[in-house]
């Protein structure tokens, strides 16, 4: 980890630099507003952190390095996205990442299969943060599924799946249900792509429930969260939907006591019941911390964006069909995770929307945004 961790390190200060020199050459870092957005919620968490922090310590370096490079994500995808042949290219770096997922995997889980591990355990120690990431990278290959009908990209898009499976996270089902949805929108043949989903799904729920591996880190859990939350099923009582569902309940009575700007930076751990330092929703985290004032710098600019994408002409049907697909999954996940102090990956989907949202702007050619049928040669 300490390898990939300095390699991923030295990767964002060169792709930074080089967005950094091409962004002040064009003199557009003041005017793009995802810039403005991230310094404007990093501006905020860390006025709260160091002046109404109530609970434990503000991790301001955290937060800076996370500012710091959702900027050098978002230039970079910016670039891609408007680059000529900036499809191919994009599909270029998913498939590059695809494969750093599967070596990470294959090097650090040797023992997945036979011990019932949940994978994340040993790669961040949280494995919902992985379980979205993964799910957030299988909508893009979904997508470029689609783009390219290639084989081999069908082959590393299972793959990836199946990771996200083992990680057990419940979330990675929302995922999943696009990654769906995406490939329905998307067919020219919409019995065949139909019939094949129904099938895709029967033969998940095949795998999860009756695969002993898979059964032990994610259908025993999906069993339980249904006994718990609808009284239904062979499951027995869940901590963790219990405690999630309590959190977000305590959460939001105590917003009420702090409506506009919240309790301060950490407010809810220092009100919880339940020992967790965070509330497992980000809904709950950013009204409880910042109030009403919070949620809207953080949600609305990323709605604008969507909004702005979807009103684009130069935005092929398909682009705008996965930016809507990346924002409505991000909004979904945010109730079981709290996106706002975590890794950039959490954030990539509201990156991803502001730079296509920027590249129609200026107006780029379909061919630039990646196109419907994007040449994989240019």
């Amino acid at each position: 980890m300490l390898i990939y961790l300095a390699m991923s390190g030295i990767g964002i200060v060169a792709v930074f630099s080089n967005a950094i020199f091409k962004a002040l050459q064009r003199r557009e870092l003041l005017v793009e507003p995802c810039i403005c957005w991230l310094v404007l919620i990093y501006a905020l968490f860390t006025t709260y952190g160091v002046l109404f922090l109530r609970y434990g310590e503000y991790n301001w370096d955290s937060m800076l390095f996370n500012c710091i490079s959702g900027i050098a994500v978002y230039l970079s995808t910016r670039d891609l996205l408007r680059a000529e042949g900036g499809g191919a290219r994009f599909f270029q770096v998913l498939v590059f990442v695809s494969i750093c997922v599967l070596v990470i995997v294959v090097e650090r889980e040797r023992a997945l299969l036979f011990s019932g591990v949940r994978l994340g355990d040993t790669l961040s120690g949280n494995v919902n943060t992985v379980g979205r990431s993964l799910g957030t990278l299988s909508l893009f290959l979904s997508y470029w599924v689609m783009q390219t009908k290639s084989k081999g990209l069908v082959c590393v898009l299972l793959l990836v799946g199946a990771a996200a499976l083992l990680t057990g996270s419940k979330g990675v089902l929302v995922f999943f249900a696009a990654d769906l949805l995406v490939m329905q929108r998307l067919a020219k043949n919409k019995v065949m792509a139909n019939t094949l989903i129904v099938g895709a799904v029967f033969l998940s729920v095949f795998l999860v429930f009756e695969t002993p591996q898979l059964y032990q880190v994610l259908g025993s859990r999906i069993e339980d969260a249904l006994y718990q939350l609808l009284g239904v099923g062979p499951g027995h009582y869940s901590w963790s939907t219990d405690a999630r569902g309590g959190m977000i309940e305590e959460g939001l009575t105590a917003f009420f006591d702090h409506p506009l700007f919240g309790g301060g930076e950490k407010y809810f751990a220092s009100i919880s019941s339940f020992g967790y330092g965070y509330s497992h929703c980000n809904y709950v985290e950013l009204l409880c911390n910042y109030g009403l004032a919070g949620l809207i710098a953080f949600y609305a600019p990323i709605l604008w964006a969507l909004w702005r994408v979807a009103a684009c002409d130069e935005a092929t049907r398909s682009l705008k069909c996965l930016a809507v697909a990346v924002v409505i999954v991000f909004l979904v996940a945010d109730w079981s995770t709290v996106t706002y102090s975590s890794i950039i990956m959490a954030y990539f989907p509201a990156l991803f929307v502001f730079a296509l949202s920027r590249t129609c702007v200026v107006g780029k050619s379909r061919e630039g945004m990646g196109a419907e049928k994007p040449s994989l040669e240019s």
